[in-house]
């Protein structure tokens, strides 16, 4: 009877609280500039990143279950910035993971491991307003995700849970603000990124699933300490309402704020390559209901610059 009675609540925490914990389907955020290029200029971006969680949290509070022992993956990301015109820009990105692994404290439960192409998306940035005098660069941007990677995936014919697909499974769509102030008498700047992000309902052959709507807000203030070396430090949040399943029965157990601290460190090798590293660390976390919550990630960027790129 007690063997019956774990059973079953691991049943319910594994339909629960791995569908709502921080490694959702699909790409993770991934940190690059978000001012637009100019007329004819193309930027092309290699990024990794690597995010770990081995916690679980109901609202505030860690608390202990042996259930997933540790949830990790390692992400590649392939971004192309180009300036359309004076005011246009146009980006593309492309995600791919070399895992996403669930990994068990239970006997005779096997690791679950996800992998391939996750998501695609195409950004239109427009330059609203810039003024030389006062340093200061608006930039709208409306993007669309699209679910071109691997979903439903499964291993020996049993259905993944849906954190370690590598794909969304249904399209994106997010409205952007980018707001970028410098001094002119000061090497210090500031920007705000702001970003709100609606997703379809996933109709697969395994999953009925909508995840809530997500909202951004990110604070960075970044010093020039040379002419190639910047350090900033960024403050994020990040929120997302609760899932829904079918007849619009809401996830309990998904949906979080989080607070983030995000020192960033770039360095200029040359006036066209520049490498960038980040680090995610949370000094606030919320979820709704029992969650597995995000530990700290780390990402790096390779960026190449072409000027006057025909076009």
């Amino acid at each position: 009877m007690k063997a019956l009675l774990l059973s079953t609540f691991l049943a319910v925490l594994y339909s629960q609280a791995t569908m709502g914990q921080c490694c959702s389907a699909g790409n993770p955020y991934f940190y690059n500039e978000h001012a637009n290029m100019g007329h004819k200029e193309l930027q092309v971006s290699l990024g990794y990143k690597y995010s770990t969680s081995n916690t679980y949290y109901k609202g505030s509070d860690a608390v202990s279950i042996n259930f997933i022992d540790k949830a990790y993956f390692n992400f590649m990301n392939l971004q192309i910035l180009y300036g359309l015109s004076p005011r246009f820009s146009i980006q593309t990105d492309f995600g791919y993971f070399i895992n996403k692994t669930e990994k068990y404290e239970l006997e005779n439960w096997s690791d679950n491991n996800g992998y391939g192409l996750g998501d695609a998306s195409l950004t239109v940035k427009y330059l609203a307003y810039k003024n030389f005098k006062r340093h200061l660069t608006i930039v709208p941007s409306v993007r669309v995700k699209f679910p071109i990677g691997v979903f439903d995936q499964e291993a020996g014919h049993v259905k993944l849970p849906i954190t370690v697909q590598p794909s969304s499974g249904s399209y994106k769509y997010a409205l952007n603000l980018y707001i970028g102030k410098g001094f002119s008498s000061s090497k210090w700047s500031m920007s705000f990124f702001g970003s709100f992000e609606y997703a379809q309902l996933i109709a697969s052959k395994n999953f009925y699933y909508k995840y809530g709507n997500q909202y951004l807000f990110a604070f960075l203030i970044s010093n020039k300490i040379s002419d190639k070396l910047n350090l900033g430090l960024e403050l994020r949040n990040e929120s997302r309402a609760k899932s829904k399943r079918e007849n619009q029965q809401i996830v309990a157990s998904t949906g979080y704020q989080i607070l983030y601290a995000v020192p960033h460190l770039s360095y200029s090798i040359t006036n066209k390559w520049l490498v960038a590293l980040n680090t995610e660390w949370p000094f606030y976390r919320h979820y709704n209901g029992l969650q597995l919550g995000n530990k700290f990630a780390v990402s790096a960027s390779f960026y190449y610059r072409f000027m006057n790129y025909p076009g």
